[in-house]
């Protein structure tokens, strides 16, 4: 999703305006609206936008905020367990790496017996 949307959303949910977000960033309206449309903001003012908004700047990457689409329009819901998800499946892709490589070492094994045995 783009910047513009993410930040128009987040906006609504607060009952807030761009220009008055531009406005808390110090910036023009014009100005910061282009800005977010070309997607060409500044470092320092993504991390105020943040700040003003209340949330992580990981939210207007689009980490860490799951869209729906309901009556016909998004709505940004935050969701923490991304992350205890995310560590659940690293815990379980190196349980499957491990038996895999345990399988690897069976196979070696067997090969090696077949070949010995000839």
């Amino acid at each position: 999703m783009k910047l513009k949307d993410i930040v128009d959303n987040l906006l609504k949910e607060r009952e807030r305006s761009l220009s008055w977000l531009a406005q808390q960033v110090g910036k023009t309206f014009d100005g910061f609206r282009l800005s977010l449309i070309k997607e060409s903001v500044k470092y320092t003012d993504l991390k105020k936008i943040a700040e003003v908004l209340e949330v992580s700047p990981n939210v207007l990457f689009g980490i860490g905020v799951k869209y729906t689409l309901e009556d016909g329009e998004f709505k940004t819901e935050e969701f923490e367990q991304r992350y205890s998800i995310s560590n659940a499946k690293v815990e379980m892709y190196k349980q499957l790496t491990e038996s895999l490589k345990n399988q690897l070492k069976d196979k070696d094994k067997i090969i090696e017996l077949l070949t010995n045995k000839n």
